[in-house]
């Protein structure tokens, strides 16, 4: 039976952290620019369940350097509409719950169930209810970025489509929150590092977005937990990656090692240990499956199927295939003609 896990502490000190407090009001009129930096960045419209001019509300926000912080509170039953989003938003239940909608993720925010935004999604908070306090995080879109492509070990340069629901009271989820209350324990000291040193500050920021990236699914999800491999076999997936999917393309050596992202020596050591053949081998391998394959399924042509699959010698492209399946290619191929119908 799952168990909750606690709500953040009631009392976050952000009294603590006036070195970095950007705004704090306590209605949404007087303070519409802290709101829509951190409850949504654009076009913020709130509207209260009784037809009040405005609504009181308790905002205090602080900027970092890769993230805004912010606790928001709406003393009556509200609903809130904005444009896209502008950063990587999440809403982190302290008390209370908010039923909003990113794009056409729908998600109940509530003591152990958070809700992440992605960029440029229309965003709408349905239901805000009274007294409900949210701890709102904005992240900068090119430091999701940044963090991705070192976990995966190569370029991302686009948006990162996170799921809107985000459960806190997986191992995961428990993992994530435990980063963010370390973050804010330290934020909270004027004595720990995270308050004497710009540098250990910004490695615990990126920690929780990292932290994030692991906890939460996303579109670079599998890309992630490719990471759990050691360093060569991850290079070896790559390649053995690329040639599953374009096994025609004339691959050189370097141009798999360049892939892999080591020397061709050291791809050469990996593909022996992981594949046990070297990587032209195991190209070659894959070409000529793909050959018997289409020959098999009634292919007439051999000269084209090899220049299809990428063999440009047709005496060596034979030999192989002999090698291999103890016949030639026009072997295999008058076989099955002879017993299709």
């Amino acid at each position: 039976m799952k168990t909750h896990h606690p709500p953040l502490p009631r009392l976050i000190d952000l009294d603590a952290l006036k070195p970095f407090e950007t705004a704090s009001t306590g209605w949404f009129r007087e303070g519409r620019g802290g709101h829509s930096e951190v409850l949504a960045p654009q076009g913020v419209g709130v509207m209260p369940a009784a037809q009040d001019a405005s609504v009181p509300s308790v905002l205090r926000s602080v900027e970092l350097t890769h993230m805004t912080l912010g606790v928001v509170r709406f003393s009556s039953e509200t609903r809130i509409v904005s444009g896209p989003v502008r950063g990587y938003h999440i809403a982190v239940p302290i008390r209370g719950e908010m039923v909003c909608r990113y794009g056409r993720d729908e998600v109940t925010v509530r003591p152990g169930f958070a809700a992440v935004a992605t960029p440029d999604l229309p965003s709408l908070v349905s239901r805000w209810s009274t007294g409900a306090e949210m701890l709102g995080i904005k992240i900068r879109p090119d430091v999701v970025e940044d963090e991705l492509s070192t976990i995966i070990g190569r370029t991302v340069r686009s948006v990162v489509r996170l799921s809107g629901g985000f459960d806190l009271t997986t191992p995961a989820g428990r993992s994530w929150l435990s980063v963010l209350e370390l973050l804010l324990a330290e934020l909270a000291d004027p004595d720990r590092l995270a308050r004497v040193s710009r540098s250990h500050r910004e490695q615990l920021e990126r920690l929780l977005i990292s932290s994030l990236l692991r906890a939460q699914g996303h579109d670079f999800s599998a890309d992630v937990r490719a990471e759990a491999m050691p360093a060569r076999w991850r290079a070896v997936k790559r390649v053995v990656d690329a040639i599953q999917e374009f096994p025609e393309r004339p691959w050189s050596l370097n141009d798999l090692a360049e892939l892999a992202g080591v020397s061709g020596r050291r791809l050469q050591q990996g593909f022996n240990a992981q594949v046990g053949v070297p990587p032209m081998r195991y190209l070659q391998d894959v070409r000529l499956e793909r050959v018997h394959r289409d020959l098999l399924d009634g292919a007439e042509q051999v000269s084209e199927l090899s220049l299809r699959w990428g063999f440009t010698h047709s005496g060596r492209f034979a030999g192989a295939y002999r090698a291999r399946y103890g016949e030639t290619p026009s072997e295999t191929r008058r076989r099955v003609q002879s017993v299709l119908p």
